[in-house]
């Protein structure tokens, strides 16, 4: 081919990547991983950053960590100067992927490569994030270059010793399996090399080792400690079709586009007259395949790590591979399908998929603009706020900058006994409105305890079900989202009788929360009224919840007492079995109301039954009252 025209094919690539990567790069939220990022960045010295950023409250490597430190303290945190680094090296990598591709198989190859990664979504993505994908991803590949010349060209000077050696010890410092991917090059390199040059090549691999040892300590800790996966469980165990979301995801979430790659891979097969199987052939496929399954063996039998950012090191691979048997004879239909594979690629991201309207992560910048907008709407005075966030800064980034005078009552709740404290919030509060918004999984309880109090819901804005805010408000006639209608509605209030079963001595007259009867549980009473069900009753089966509420007065302070729901199969065995305990949301002395939500896992055997109950485990003294479930 052509350099000219080799030339401004690479100009068009590289055009076309650098604007896909940096278009509206800062404009959409940072997502909850760049602000623990940031989040802990504030330490006035260097040893507090390592010791409490990284070391004892992160997983990856200091690299990007300390990166930032000293990048934010020049530079600032805003988020166009913290992403700009990450997209750089996002551009770049394609570049790389170009001198690979045309080193090991030819100009062709690499073009061809270069312009199919330049319009994947997968590393555009991961080229915005200010995280370690990007430059991890960008050290490893200048690592295989480096190593390529050493094992491959017949001159070696030192300078190609040298990137070798620098670039594998920067992949090591941004990221665990950016590391292990350099190991596993680096190991290949043993079985090509001899001689001097082997001992020179050994001396790098030490000079490696060596630039690593200072960060030898944080690697034991964290992987001492659990790492990924370890006592919270966030992360699951791959199944095993997790490798085909994995592939649909990495071709723009089509199978359309995954047609059309594999359509010109088998077309850059069949006009090639050389059809076989270089060495690079199957470094490719060893170095794409190898680090899948160290992942996906070690998350099923140890820690859960596999995601699909960590395979974006090897992915390159995958590509390199698809178009490696192009050659220099297929000048005229390179010229063709580089423009093609952009252009289809281009308007498929922007137009069909809508990549930049999507929010790809948790929503942190516009749950504070609509908390400001509503707080200066309403008044600060009138609003009470509230929210479920991983750390305060995470929403204090974007709302300080908005309204500083902005506070919040409660900044997470995780069930248990936030939800008492979320209670008393709320019976305490005076202000006629009430926000509240999450931006990580949040107990469906919180709604039903805010309603209490502010039962009308005023306005109601969901993020992709990654995050949420609400409006709430004591008037009445603010109710303007309507509450969802459920399926089938039970409910028991004791005034006839005992319709969900009980003994009749435990109806009490003496208390209770309406009408004139209540339900008492006393040390002989371990369970009380149940309401048992076919699944086949409601709705034929088809339903995915279950909201239930109760009413509880007792004396004294409650102690496991769980509200239970059980999914039992015919011979009585439980397939599930779930709770929400009551003392989360009551008190002593007075009628409170306890809540509980139960996502119903599917699918349901259709002769299994539900019972609803509440267990006295402790054999305590307490009243229940208008108990109600409801199914949706």
């Amino acid at each position: 081919m052509q350099v000219k025209h080799t030339r401004v094919l690479l100009m068009l690539i590289l055009t076309v990547a650098a604007f896909l990567r940096f278009y509206h790069y800062g404009s959409w939220s940072l997502s909850n991983d760049e602000l623990s990022a940031l989040s802990r960045l504030r330490f006035d010295n260097f040893t507090d950053l390592i010791r409490f950023g990284v070391k004892e409250s992160d997983f990856h490597p200091a690299g990007v960590e300390v990166f930032l430190w000293y990048w934010t303290r020049l530079f600032g945190n805003g988020v166009w100067v913290v992403r700009l680094p990450f997209v750089i090296c996002g551009i770049l990598s394609v570049y790389l992927i170009y001198l690979i591709g045309k080193r090991w198989f030819n100009e062709s190859a690499g073009l061809l490569s270069a312009a199919t990664f330049a319009v994947l979504q997968y590393p555009i993505l991961y080229s915005q994030l200010a995280r370690p994908y990007s430059p991890g991803l960008l050290f490893s590949l200048a690592t295989v270059w480096f190593w390529t010349k050493i094992v491959f060209d017949d001159k070696r000077p030192f300078k190609d010793y040298a990137g070798f050696t620098l670039f594998a010890a920067l992949a090591a410092y941004t990221h665990h399996y950016s590391f292990l991917f350099v190991v596993m090059v680096g190991l290949t390199g043993l079985f090509f090399l001899k001689g001097k040059q082997l001992w020179f090549y050994l001396l790098s691999g030490v000079a490696v080792a060596v630039l690593y040892l200072p960060h030898l300590n944080v690697f034991l800790y964290q992987f001492g400690i659990g790492g990924v996966g370890g006592e919270e469980g966030w992360l699951a165990k791959p199944g095993p079709h997790w490798i085909i979301g994995y592939v649909k995801y990495a071709v723009n979430g089509s199978w359309f586009s995954l047609s059309v790659l594999l359509l010109l891979g088998l077309f850059g097969f069949f006009i090639s007259p050389v059809k076989r199987l270089t060495i690079f052939h199957k470094l490719a496929l060893i170095w794409l395949i190898l680090p899948f399954l160290i992942g996906y063996f070690y998350s099923v039998y140890r820690n859960p790590i596999l995601q699909y950012s960590i395979l974006l090191f090897s992915f390159p691979f995958a590509v390199l591979f698809l178009f490696s048997f192009y050659d220099e004879n297929a000048v005229k239909v390179v010229r063709i399908l580089v423009p093609g594979i952009m252009l289809l690629g281009t308007n498929q991201i922007v137009r069909s998929n809508r990549f930049y309207e999507q929010q790809h992560f948790g929503e942190f910048k516009e749950v504070a603009q609509k908390i400001a907008g509503w707080n200066a709407e309403l008044g600060s005075d009138n609003v009470t706020n509230a929210i479920v966030v991983n750390s305060p800064f995470y929403i204090r980034y974007y709302l300080d900058k908005l309204d500083p005078q902005i506070e919040f009552a409660q900044y997470d709740n995780r069930g248990g006994k936030d939800f008492l404290e979320l209670k008393k919030i709320t019976d305490t509060s005076r202000t006629e409105y009430f926000i509240h918004a999450w931006t990580k999984p949040c107990p469906p309880e919180v709604n039903d305890i805010i309603r209490r109090k502010y039962p009308c819901v005023l306005r109601h804005v969901d993020y992709s079900e990654l995050s949420a805010v609400t409006l709430f408000s004591k008037k009445p006639r603010d109710c303007r989202v309507p509450d969802p209608v459920p399926l089938a509605h039970y409910a028991n209030d004791f005034e006839h009788g005992l319709i969900w079963g009980g003994r009749p001595g435990n109806l009490d007259t003496t208390k209770y929360h309406s009408g004139k009867t209540s339900f008492a549980f006393d040390e002989h009473t371990e369970y009380g009224p149940a309401l048992v069900l076919p699944v086949g009753a409601v709705h034929q089966g088809r339903f995915d919840r279950i909201r239930i509420s109760v009413f509880v007065f007792s004396p004294e302070p409650l102690h496991d007492i769980p509200l239970v729901v059980s999914i039992v199969d015919q011979a009585d065995e439980n397939i599930v079995w779930s709770s929400s305990k009551i003392e989360d949301f009551t008190e002593p002395g007075r009628w409170d109301q306890a809540f509980f939500e139960f996502r119903v896992p599917k699918p349901l055997p259709p002769d299994s039954r539900i019972k609803i109950y509440i267990w006295n485990a402790e054999k305590t003294r307490f009243n229940i009252d208008d108990f109600v479930i409801e199914f949706y």
